[in-house]
């Protein structure tokens, strides 16, 4: 395009122009007067600026976050910096200090704690350095004044980023590089193992691919900025390092400090190679740090961290830069230098490991530590941690040695591991955004979960980088998110539910949510224990999980306090007398809009709730028991018949014996007990036809043009939003909660209404990629707890339930091929694979599947009861036969065990 041209047809810069003048001259704005003055101003005047375009995919204000469950973790983001440090037990998530460093204000620190760089010269050229990210500030290569004080070395042009949870590839890409750098970074996230899913460690895999005929000596750097002890000033800088057959790495430390401190540890970097690893550990200045890379493809294999330090009056060592203690810098680098051949590529291995077991509980007055208190005072007054609660890695490894050591012996399984992963579950033959948007999820098994040293597991319900928007293991966000957890992390699900348990009251309510230490003895609410939902969450959850795992010594263990809790239900929460929990006011998950009464987004959770009460009751031998239980749940389904059936949709509220009457709102969550069925292999409560009406109703009531899908709409604002009031905290009906949307989606799914649960989840995915969230879904904080039961979907598209080892599959036709579908179970994962010619299978894809019996629909069943089964090449031998709605079912004379990969045929 013409300078010219472009100027006419509207160029950066020219509405400013106009405006001008247009206000001097007093004209009012005529096209073609103005397309005259631009040709008069362009022959004056033909040298326009050069425009630069700012686009929406240009933001970075999220990312994947490398790391273990319950270790912290940091984010990579698609401008290759780092962002949101949570390992040093530090909050929101920790009861540490908050994550900021003694340091010049606005100084952009996150670019400069972790980066990679590197350096190439092409024979009779001179040598360069590239920065492995972009960058918005000044700081770069862990100093300020890039295009001054080290002019030859710049950031990339070009980065791409593709992220699947837990591997993020990045290709750096640079005209003035004779190649392009591709990187592989990882955490392992192994599903049933926790032990290796919670390993403080990120590998960080690079490949470096020749454009050119000519030999480069290139270097691949990492450096990593001592961050020990970050909030306390009085410190000293260690640094140490080590030399292993295969690979080499530093250990950062800190002296002088008190070592009972959240942020006392040791962090590091290392990579693997043998003579061409270097090293050079404890710089602070570009003097002559960078100098001396600039000289030679190879560290000096020096440590200067003595020079980091220097002596108080008093002789004591402190880490100070220039006298400053508001500046306090040490780093440390790594390095792979290699001659790249011609055409050719070669590698570079790097890994980071962290150590820091001081994490804590709750702190006695935390609150009262404000956020304008010198660092140094934070810790005064006597305020200190009340119980030390570790990390999980700390049964397995005494320090940072065994684990840095371990994590280099073990890192080709466990990479090889966590790509089976990820490969089986995009092995999948649905829509790849489908699967993406559960994937994105995965991530807030890092941003927010703890995971104590004695096992211990919660997730937050909330974060932002610098707080905690809500307790741990919140039941009714748990409701929904916790379906991801216990088909990945079944133990830990159960774990969960143990330390609700152990808090339960005495009356036998269930309180809202857990504190920091998730054992303490403490009412963790948060001033929401009057909600009447709570105790129908953990029934549900509970009893849910015991189907799912076939874990009988589990539903002991739990039982009477679920029964105690059945009690409390039918004692303090039943006004009417009718067994059913009532509502009067705001007093649920939905908590800015009141409802009255009978609730439907109650009353279908009781059902649920009392259903799986009767199955748990009859597994434990109480006939009597059992028979009440499923009694109150038929009456509380023909209840819901009675008073919330409107013809269309189960209405929001009937306050059937008082005198608020009838709420016409049409929640989307009205029959989230129904899903809750579904999960659980319950089968249907209601008729299928009034499923799937209110279900439609809740679309052409709350989908909005493909956007999002909006927690509530009552008829009379059916095409409009209402004003509020304006002292509503937030306006829960119109906005969407994630989760919910997710869960209702999956809920479509399972009732065959797959196009409208694909529009849904398209919605969601559009809607957070363009916001640039993608990895941190909002509602109540980031990070939220709620969207997990993305994972719902999954077993949705297998129509999986898993009652007992008893296996029922039912999937929806995708293709007009063979489909695949990828699922959990307690034990290990699968694929289950159909044809159009009826043709199917289970696969176990890791851990192992064990199965009692397997019910799958007609269409799978070829030859019916005449169908034959194979495991391994031999027939498996079948009890009998058994009919149920929309599936035939083959019970096996002994259980099956399908070990991974291998696969039971239908012939």
């Amino acid at each position: 395009m013409k300078r010219r041209h472009f100027l006419k047809t509207g160029g950066l810069g020219l509405t400013g122009i106009s405006l001008a003048h247009q206000q001097l001259s007093g004209f009012s704005l005529d096209q073609e007067r103005l397309s005259a003055d631009w040709d008069a101003l362009t022959e004056q005047y033909d040298r326009p600026p050069q425009v630069e375009t700012h686009k929406r995919s240009n933001r970075v204000r999220s990312g994947m976050a490398l790391g273990g469950i319950g270790t912290g973790g940091i984010e990579l983001r698609k401008d290759g910096n780092f962002y949101n440090w949570s390992i040093f037990n530090n909050q929101p998530k920790g009861t540490g200090s908050v994550f900021e460093l003694p340091d010049l204000p606005h100084s952009n620190l996150e670019d400069s704690l972790l980066f990679f760089l590197v350096r190439y010269q092409v024979a009779g050229e001179q040598p360069k350095l590239k920065i492995l990210h972009l960058n918005d500030g000044l700081r770069e290569g862990g100093l300020e004044g890039i295009a001054y004080y080290y002019p030859w070395m710049s950031g990339v042009e070009q980065i791409d980023y593709a992220a699947r949870f837990p591997i993020i590839n990045m290709r750096f890409q640079d005209p003035e590089m004779p190649f392009d750098i591709e990187l592989e970074a990882f955490s392992p996230f192994i599903p049933h193992d926790i032990k290796h899913s919670a390993l403080p460690v990120i590998y960080f895999d690079f490949k470096v691919k020749s454009r050119i005929d000519k030999p480069v000596e290139v270097t691949l750097v990492g450096t990593l900025r001592n961050l020990v002890g970050y909030d306390e000033v009085m410190k000293h800088f260690k640094s140490e390092h080590e030399t292993t057959s295969g690979y080499k790495y530093f250990m950062h430390d800190a002296g002088g400090m008190d070592q009972s401190r959240s942020s006392y540890g040791q962090m590091g970097l290392g990579a693997l190679g043998g003579d061409e690893v270097s090293y050079y550990l404890g710089w602070e200045h570009k003097h002559p740090y960078y100098e001396e890379l600039l000289v030679s493809p190879r560290f000096p294999n020096i440590d200067d961290t003595p020079n980091r330090n220097i002596k108080t009056k008093d002789g004591a060592l402190i880490g100070r830069v220039g006298g400053r203690t508001n500046d306090q810098r040490c780093f440390s680098s790594i390095a792979v230098s290699r001659t790249l051949q011609a055409e050719a590529e070669m590698e570079g291995q790097f890994f980071m490991n962290w150590y820091f077991p001081n994490a804590y509980g709750a702190i006695h007055d935390r609150d009262k530590l404000g956020p304008d208190r010198p660092l140094k005072q934070r810790y005064t007054n006597g305020l200190k941690p009340t119980k030390r609660i570790g990390h999980y890695y700390e049964n397995f490894f005494a320090g940072y040695r065994a684990l840095a050591d371990y994590c280099i012996e073990q890192k080709t399984d466990l990479r090889q591991r966590t790509r089976h992963f990820m490969e089986g579950m995009y092995a999948t033959t649905t829509d790849l955004y489908i699967l993406d948007q559960v994937n994105s999820h995965f991530n807030t098994f890092i941003t927010s979960a703890t995971l104590t040293k004695n096992g211990s597991f919660g997730i937050r319900e909330g974060l932002t980088p610098s707080k905690s928007w809500g307790p741990n293991i919140t039941a009714d966000v748990s409701l929904y998110g916790s379906v991801m957890i216990t088909g990945l992390f079944p133990e830990l699900a159960k774990t969960m539910m143990r330390l609700h348990r152990n808090l339960q009251t005495k009356e036998g309510s269930i309180h809202h949510g857990l504190g920091y230490d998730l054992d303490y003895t403490q009412n963790g609410t948060f001033g929401v224990n009057h909600r009447v939902d709570l105790t129908p969450n953990y029934i549900q959850m509970v009893l849910r999980d015991y189907l799912w795992t076939n874990d009988k010594a589990y539903l002991e263990e739990m039982w009477p306090s679920v029964k105690k809790g059945i009690d409390y239900v039918l004692r303090e929460l039943d006004q009417d007398g009718d067994q059913m929990p009532d509502m009067h006011g705001i007093m649920c998950s939905y908590d800015n809009f009141p409802m009255y009464g009978l609730a439907a987004y109650l009353q279908s959770q009781w059902v649920a709730a009392m259903s799986l009460a009767g199955i748990a009751a009859a597994d434990m031998g109480e006939a009597q028991l059992a028979k009440k239980y499923r009694e109150i749940a038929d009456r509380g389904k023909q209840l819901m018949e009675d008073y919330l059936w409107n013809g269309s949709y189960f209405r929001l509220a009937n306050d059937y014996h008082g005198e608020k009457g009838k709420d016409e709102g049409c929640l989307t969550d009205q029959l989230i007990g129904q899903w809750v069925a579904h999960t659980a292999g319950l089968g249907r409560f209601w008729d299928k036809g009034k499923i799937r009406k209110a279900l439609q109703s809740v679309l052409d009531y709350s989908f909005i043009d493909g956007q999002f899908l909006r927690n509530c709409t009552w008829p009379e604002h059916r095409d409009l939003f209402p004003i509020q009031d304006t002292n509503l905290w937030v306006d829960q009906a119109n906005t969407p909660w994630t989760g919910v949307e997710l869960g209702f989606a999956s809920f479509l799914i399972y009732e065959g209404m797959i196009e409208e649960g694909k529009a849904v989840i398209k919605a969601i995915d559009d809607r957070y990629r363009k916001a640039g969230l993608y990895w941190d879904h909002q509602e109540f904080g980031g990070h939220y707890y709620r969207p997990m039961s993305a994972w719902a979907t999954m077993n949705a598209l297998a129509g999986l339930s898993i009652v007992r080892n008893e296996y029922r599959f039912n999937p929806p036709r995708l293709t007009k091929g063979t489909d695949r579908f990828f699922f959990a179970a307690s034990t290990g994962t699968g694929l289950f694979i159909a044809d159009e010619k009826g043709r199917c299978g289970i696969k176990a894809h890791s851990g192992f599947l064990e199965l009692q019996s397997l019910g799958l629909s007609s269409e799978c069943w070829a030859q019916g009861k005449d169908a034959g089964l194979l495991l391994n090449g031999q027939k498996v031998e079948i009890a009998k036969w058994t009919e149920e709605p929309e599936c035939l079912v083959a019970h096996f004379v002994a259980p099956l065990k399908i070990q991974e990969g291998k696969m039971l045929k239908v012939v």
